[in-house]
Parts: structure tokens; C-alpha cells; sequence
């Protein structure tokens, strides 16, 4: 008995386990989704309440990481909203934090963080001092990663200046680094089929249109500047489908590369109108500024949320087979665990009654076998159901071929098939438990059997096969009252009358009311398959032998034994009765 109880509560800690494992990872996903949302808004309770929460649950978890980063965001937040003191302070913080608990990772963010600052201040020198240090420090202490987010910002710097020659030379660097981000990569691409262009290099220029076309491909990233393809259309001369494409761009951009079109069209008209109108909207505005920086910001932000959003997708899908598994799982242990203790509680019982111990030993013996037997039986009836439920759960997750609709709706059909059978099973075995498990019932409620008898018939008649009828008969007046259990009569004539409509394909069903001496009679009668001779002396146990092993043929019979036991009836099958079956009960009438 020891044993079971620990092999239950292993199995229930272990599945516990990874479902809150699962569930911790998903939260700290959804934090941090929150937040990157946040960032780019006026919300600051909001924004501090999401990152403060972040931060210790990842302190929770050990997430070191998520940790410093969801502080340094903090610290960019206040940037971005030009609270630059406010800023700086919690970067000072962070970098004391971590060098008080030996941290490089929050010394790293500490670097980054500051140097973000500097770029939201505009203050572009201690912005690429800052992400120089950066760069240097994550190559000494994590030589494997990439420093592509720093080397990104300086190459950002290095266009801002019009320094062409450092442009390119970060670009290298970040294709240069290890395990580099796609979307870093991108950028990188980018930044090069520029020079590539102004150098009206067609072999260089195309053979990073398509390095970028294989990277949007693979990842959704690559020809994110819509100039991209506008550029490889002119330098391939295809002038017409550069001029389309160019609708798509900025005001300023779209006048700039319109006006090169013409040019190498030989309009020189077009082209001098468009430049000038390319030089007045250039004049308009301020082409770097605090605005641009920001929302830089903001896009860079956006695209890791969007990202982590999918992510969270993904292993929500992922886990909707586990779940499936740990519910099956979980119900099947809850029917062992009920069967268990019940028996537990009758052994114990037992030892209490020192008086009757010889006596009854052998009944103990004899019931601790049945129970045993009962538990692999109803292991064996709980299995046919579950492999089906996990084999398709197996068939709808996979990405080795698609599903037709009509298979999907097939297999969900069949699972949910399943998972009812295993229900109704789990509902019987729990219902007969229970009142096995009481010594009586209480009579609280005074009823009408007539009342009671046409709601029954009303409820069920709809559960009818095609062609089959259900009737009421009673010879009692509607006033006539008796005094029992509603609840226990409801389940006597739920599941007899469940059974007739199981077992009757055509003809009619009958529940029929009637005073017989001190008893309420009642009798469900139908015109089905009925019971073969062999079986009727056996109709209400749980389980009928099948050569040299046991079968479950239904657990409502049962029910109905026990519950008439508690009221103090009896029930019985009319051996008498041929045209299908009839089930009799007997109740006192008070």
C-alpha cells in the first residue's frame, strides 16, 4: 500500500513539476513581451510594475539575464522619455549591483546601457566610446556570442557622420561575428549593398541582394529596406520596375532615388525636379535627431516583442500534447487513488474491530483481491481509449506532412470520442465510490413519483434512437407523495433508463410506477437486444469473464445496487419478461 501511495505521489510531483516548469517559462515570456510593449508608451506605472515583476521572478528562477535586462530597460525607458538623470542613475546601480555579486553579464548591460543613453542624448562620441567598451568587454567574456547589438549601433553612428570607411568596417565585423543574429546580419547586408551601390559595383551589389533575399527567406528578415530592391532594379537597368517599386519608399527617399532613375534614364528634366524636390523635403526636417533615435529605438523593441510573441505561440502548440497527457494522466490517477483509499479506509476499519478479525479475515483477504484485480481491469479499460488519444494527438502535431481538413476533423472527431469514453468511465467508477463508500442516505425530501417519472421520460425521450419511443405509466394520483432521496432515485432510473436506450434499436421503452404493499414499485421495460440466459445472474457486477480473463460490461448496473442497498430496496431483472429487458426496484415508502 506504501509503495502505491509513493509511486502515485512521485508521479503526480514529477508531472507537476513540468507542467510548472513550463508554466514559469511562459510567464517570464509573457512579462517580458509586456514590457518590450511598454517601452514605446507613456505608461510608466504600467512599465515599472511589468519590469519590476520580471525581475524577480527571474531572480526566482536564476535567469541572470533576464534579470539585468528587464533593469536596463528601465533605464532606457527613462532615456527615451528624456529623464536622462533618472537614466544614468539606474545605470550606475546596475553596474554597483553586479559588481558587488561578481556579475559580467550585468557589468556588460551596464556598458550597453549607458551607451544607449548617450545615443538617446545625442551625444555621439561617448555613445561609440560607450559601445566600443561594450564590444570589447562581451568578446573577452563571451567569446562565443555575438556583440552584433553594440557593433549595430555603432555602425548607425558611423552613417550619421557620413564616415563610409568605419560603416563598412562595423558591417565586416558583424558578419564577422559568431553565431550572429539574422536580423543583425540584415543590417550589416545592408549597410554594404549601399557602398555597393554608390560604387555602381553590379557584381557586389547582386551578390548581397541575394544573400539578403536567402536571409528573408529563412528567416523573414533580409530585404527589409524596400530600397534594396529599388537599387538592384536600376543597377540592373530595369528602370520601369525601379520607379514602381520607389512608391513604396519615404517622401525624401522616393524623390532621391527617383531623381537617379531619371538621371540614368537620360530625362534630365525629371530628374533635376526630382532632386529639388528631394532637397526641400530634406531641408524640412532634421535627419538625426532624439525623434529618430527613438524610435529607432522603438522598431528595434518592436521586432524583439513580435519575435517573443511568436516564440510564446510556438511553445504554447508544444505544450498542448502535454497537457493533453497530463490530463489523462492525472484523471486515471485520481480513479487508483479513490479505489485505493476506500480500501484503505476498510482495512482500517477492520483492525478496529479486534473482536471480529478471525471471522472476517477471510473476507478481507478476498476483498483486498477483488480490489487488485479491479484496479488492473480498469487499468487495461483506461489504456484501449488512451492510445488512440495520444497516437493522433502524435499525428496532429507533426510537421512531417499536412493534413487534409477532412483527416483533422477526423482525428479530433476520434480523440474527442476517446476522451468522452474515458470521461463517462472515470464519472461511473467516481459515482460508484461514492456511495459505496456511505453506510446511508439521508431521507430529506418529500416527492411526487409521478412528477419525478414524467421529468425523467421528458429529459431522456430526445436521447432516443431513431424509431424507438419512450412512454410513462402510473397508476397513482399526481398528489401522491413519498418521502426518500431524490437524488438516489434520479441516479436508479438515469442509469436504467441510459441502458434501455443503449441496448434498444427499434420498438418502445417503459417507465412504468405503481404502490405495491409498503414499496414504490418501479420498472423500466424495453423492446431491445435483452440478456442472454448465461448472463442474467450476473447482470449487475462489474466485471463478466471472458475465457481466462476479465471484462468490464458496465458500471451503471452496479450503481443502481449499490444506491437500492443504501435506501434499503431492492432490484432485480424479470427472468420472466422475453421481448427485450425489465429492471425492477423496489423502495420503502418512507
Amino acid at each position: 500500500m506504501n509503495c502505491k501511495k509513493i509511486l502515485v505521489l512521485l508521479t503526480v510531483l514529477f508531472t507537476s513539476s513540468l507542467n510548472s516548469a513550463a508554466n514559469d517559462d511562459l510567464h517570464i515570456m509573457k512579462l517580458q513581451a509586456e514590457m518590450l510593449r511598454l517601452i514605446s508608451t507613456d505608461e510608466r506605472d504600467n512599465f515599472l510594475e511589468v519590469t519590476n515583476q520580471l525581475k524577480a521572478e527571474s531572480q526566482k528562477q536564476a535567469n541572470e539575464r533576464m534579470f539585468y535586462i528587464a533593469w536596463g530597460n528601465q533605464s532606457t525607458y527613462e532615456a527615451t522619455h528624456l529623464n536622462y538623470n533618472g537614466a544614468e542613475e539606474i545605470a550606475d546601480k546596475i553596474a554597483r549591483y553586479a559588481e558587488d555579486h561578481n556579475s559580467y553579464w550585468g557589468t556588460y548591460i551596464a556598458l550597453h546601457t549607458r551607451a544607449v543613453n548617450a545615443l538617446q542624448k545625442q551625444d555621439y562620441k561617448a555613445a561609440e566610446e560607450g559601445f566600443l567598451k561594450a564590444v570589447e568587454f562581451r568578446h573577452k567574456y563571451f567569446p562565443n556570442e555575438s556583440a552584433g547589438d553594440d557593433l549595430q549601433e555603432l555602425m548607425k553612428i558611423a552613417n550619421h557622420r557620413k564616415d563610409q570607411k568605419a560603416g563598412l568596417k562595423y558591417a565586416r565585423q558583424i558578419l564577422a561575428e559568431p553565431n550572429v543574429a539574422p536580423i543583425h546580419k540584415g543590417r550589416a547586408l545592408y549597410r554594404i549593398s549601399q557602398f555597393a551601390f554608390n560604387k555602381n559595383n553590379r557584381q557586389l551589389y547582386d551578390s548581397i541582394y541575394n544573400e539578403l533575399m536567402a536571409l528573408k527567406a529563412s528567416d523573414g528578415i533580409g530585404t527589409i529596406e524596400p530600397v534594396v530592391e529599388v537599387n538592384h532594379e536600376i543597377l540592373n537597368g530595369n528602370y520601369s520596375e525601379a520607379l514602381r517599386l520607389s512608391q513604396q519608399l519615404s517622401p525624401e527617399m522616393r524623390a532621391e532615388r527617383m531623381a537617379v532613375i531619371y538621371h540614368r534614364m537620360g530625362n534630365d528634366a525629371k530628374a533635376y525636379e526630382q532632386m529639388a524636390q528631394f532637397k526641400k523635403i530634406n531641408d524640412s526636417i532634421v535627419l538625426v535627431s532624439h525623434g529618430n533615435v527613438v524610435a529607432s529605438c522603438y522598431v528595434q523593441m518592436n521586432n524583439e516583442r513580435l519575435k517573443l510573441e511568436q516564440k510564446m505561440l510556438e511553445d504554447e502548440n508544444a505544450q498542448l500534447k502535454r497537457i493533453i497527457v497530463f490530463v489523462v494522466v492525472a484523471a486515471v490517477l485520481i480513479v487508483l487513488v479513490v479505489v485505493m483509499l476506500q480500501h484503505h479506509i476498510r482495512i482500517k476499519r477492520l483492525e478496529k474491530e479486534k473482536e471480529q478479525l478471525e471471522r472476517d479475515k477471510i473476507k478481507v483477504e478476498k476483498a483486498f483481491n477483488m480490489k487488485n484485480e479491479f484496479i488492473t481491469n480498469i487499468t487495461n479499460e483506461l489504456r484501449a481509449p488512451l492510445n488512440p488519444i495520444e497516437g493522433f494527438s502524435d499525428i496532429l502535431g507533426t510537421t512531417d506532412y499536412e493534413l487534409q481538413a477532412e483527416e483533422r476533423e477526423q482525428l479530433s472527431q476520434m480523440i474527442k470520442d476517446s476522451s468522452k469514453h474515458i470521461t463517462k468511465l472515470i464519472d461511473e467508477l467516481a459515482e460508484l465510490s461514492l456511495y459505496e463508500s456511505k453506510k446511508s442516505l439521508p431521507i430529506n425530501y418529500t416527492m411526487s413519483p409521478n412528477h419525478l417519472g414524467r421529468r425523467m421520460v421528458d429529459a431522456y425521450s430526445a436521447r432516443c434512437k431513431e424509431g424507438v419511443r419512450m412512454f410513462f405509466e402510473s397508476d397513482l394520483p399526481d398528489d401522491y407523495a413519498v418521502q426518500t432521496n431524490q437524488e438516489a432515485i434520479e441516479t436508479l432510473l438515469r442509469h436504467l433508463l441510459e441502458n434501455a436506450i443503449y441496448y434498444t434499436d427499434k420498438g418502445v421503452i417503459t417507465l412504468a410506477i405503481t404502490e405495491y404493499g409498503d414499496n414504490i414499485r418501479c420498472s423500466v421495460t424495453d423492446t431491445g437486444r435483452g440478456i442472454a440466459p448465461e448472463r442474467r445472474a450476473h447482470v449487475f457486477e462489474t466485471f463478466r469473464e471472458l475465457g481466462d480473463r476479465k471484462k468490464l460490461q458496465g458500471i451503471g448496473l452496479s450503481i443502481c445496487r449499490a444506491v437500492i442497498k443504501l435506501l434499503g430496496g431492492k432490484i432485480w431483472l424479470d427472468n420472466k419478461y422475453t421481448d427485450g429487458s425489465r429492471f425492477i426496484f423496489d423502495i420503502p415508502k418512507k
